[in-house]
């Protein structure tokens, strides 16, 4: 096929499915089309490309098209950064907010493909409630390929759908037959799957029985439409998202999503996005907190009060971690130790408890400047600013060169809507610290934010100069463990929605 022919076939496609093809992408799209028309029996690809355009329906095209050009790219725990997030973070917070409501959580996996997202879902769920059986959920997968969803119902799944997933994840829910493994009936029967064309206006029928949802997954599916599609379907699942009801989108995707009605909530390792609540209800921050649990589930239940959401242990190493956060401890080095694994399992609370009450002069100043500095963002994370602005302050009269702590205090500027005070700061870091890549990102958004396109361009190109050196695997400094080939990914994908 010609250029001028593929270009028409692009804008043929965009118009029908919203899926859009862009130049640098036709290679990709000239493979697809000449394995489908090998497939299918025709002697050329123009032969096929007509064929579809002289099929009546719709309907049809769409399916054909759906079975020709979605990727159906996936597999059980794909991104667990994610999964750990909505561990951690997600379902406490869902939990916490609506005690007194017994009613089922309902998440819909929007592009689910052939299944793995929606059903690792459920295991994971399936997990968390394993001894409180009044927290049910109902889980619904959503695709525009037909084929991806019958395999989805099957619930059978070959070695390659297993990459990167848990150990125990085949032992506890598959049973191995015939040269692959078969999900157990208890999964299976917790996920609904149903056709959906996110395109279409009319998300009713597929959507039935499922609303208000409290969790909407789509990731890696928006990258696929254009900017104004992409738009009109984030504006239709709003629709049908509770109010502080969660969206979650592909780290890759987040940057080219900007609603209103959307705030950006951070946990260690992923970014989501939570539906803020209308103006006439109760403001709540967009700090979540995760309580952890001495016991191996979601819930732990008080005599007289709501219930109290906490975090699952899921290996022995967590329970190892956590068993020692209750240990008294009298020396700073200790109490740092153990206020540093509670970090990650986001037990900002249990920090400040470690932390807070010791005495003001400590004989190692070095630790003490640490003290201060994990304080601080432990009273970030939980929104309370004023003492992690203080906390940061006071680790800075002890480490006045250190480039993280400004860089920490810029953040907390920055979060206080202070944005030329945190622009300053992050100078002081530049200067401290000309290859501090996170400074770089931060400014870039900063200047963003104020319509400063050329500035955050010019800063985001200095990242990705800085990133570029790194080993992908490399972690990137005051990044909440974010590695160099994220953080690259991140940065491309905000220099493309802006440029």
């Amino acid at each position: 096929m010609t250029d001028s022919e593929l270009r028409k076939f692009s804008d043929f496609v965009r118009d029908l499915v919203g899926l859009d093809f862009v130049p640098k992408n036709w290679p990709s799209l000239r493979r697809s089309l000449s394995r489908a028309s090998s497939s299918r029996g025709f002697e050329t690809t123009k032969e096929f490309v007509e064929w579809v355009g002289d099929v009546r329906d719709d309907a049809t095209k769409i399916d054909i098209l759906a079975s020709l050009l979605t990727i159906g790219e996936t597999f059980f725990f794909r991104d667990s950064n994610t999964f750990e997030g909505i561990e951690r973070v997600i379902i406490p917070d869902l939990i916490k907010s609506r005690y007194s409501d017994l009613s089922p959580l309902r998440i819909w996996s929007a592009g689910c493909s052939t299944g793995e997202e929606p059903y690792t879902l459920a295991i994971l769920f399936k997990r968390l409630f394993c001894h409180y059986q009044q927290y049910q959920f109902k889980i619904l997968g959503t695709d525009v390929n037909k084929e991806s969803l019958e395999k989805a119902n099957k619930g059978f799944y070959k070695e390659w759908s297993f990459r990167g997933a848990p150990h125990w994840l085949k032992n506890d829910f598959f049973a191995q037959v015939d040269g692959g493994y078969q999900l157990n009936s208890s999964v299976t029967s917790a996920v609904e799957f149903r056709y959906l064309n996110l395109v279409s206006k009319e998300y009713s029928s597929a959507l039935y029985g499922f609303s208000p949802l409290d969790i909407i997954l789509c990731r890696n599916t928006m990258m696929y439409f254009t900017s104004d599609v992409r738009n009109k379907i984030i504006d239709r699942m709003l629709l049908w998202l509770s109010d502080d009801g969660w969206l979650i989108l592909s780290p890759s995707e987040v940057p080219h999503v900007a609603n209103q009605k959307l705030e950006l909530v951070k946990a260690p390792g992923a970014v989501f996005f939570r539906k803020k609540k209308p103006a006439s209800q109760m403001f709540r921050s967009s700090s979540v907190e995760a309580i952890p649990n001495k016991k191996n589930c979601l819930i732990e239940k008080k005599p007289k009060q709501a219930p109290v959401p906490v975090t699952p242990i899921s290996t022995k190493r967590d329970l190892a971690a956590r068993s020692q956060l209750d240990i008294s401890t009298g020396s700073l080095e200790k109490a740092l130790e153990f206020a540093g694994k509670a970090f990650c399992v986001s037990n900002y609370r249990k920090i400040i408890e470690l932390l807070k009450d010791r005495p003001e002069k400590e004989a190692n100043q070095i630790l003490s400047g640490q003290r201060y500095f994990l304080l601080a963002k432990a009273y970030a994370n939980l929104g309370i600013l004023d003492e992690a602005q203080k906390s940061i302050e006071a680790a800075l009269t002890i480490e006045k060169l250190n480039p993280s702590y400004h860089y920490m205090f810029a953040s907390i500027l920055q979060a206080r809507e202070m944005k030329q005070e945190a622009v300053e700061r992050l100078q002081r870091v530049l200067f401290l610290d000309p290859d501090h890549v996170m400074t770089n990102v931060t400014l870039a958004t900063i200047q963003k934010g104020l319509d400063n396109r050329n500035e955050a361009l010019r800063c985001m190109r200095n990242a990705i100069m800085l990133v570029d050196r790194l080993p992908p695997e490399e972690i990137i400094p005051d990044s909440d463990g974010a590695t160099a080939a994220h953080i690259k990914e991140m940065i491309h994908s905000t220099v493309s929605s802006m440029t």
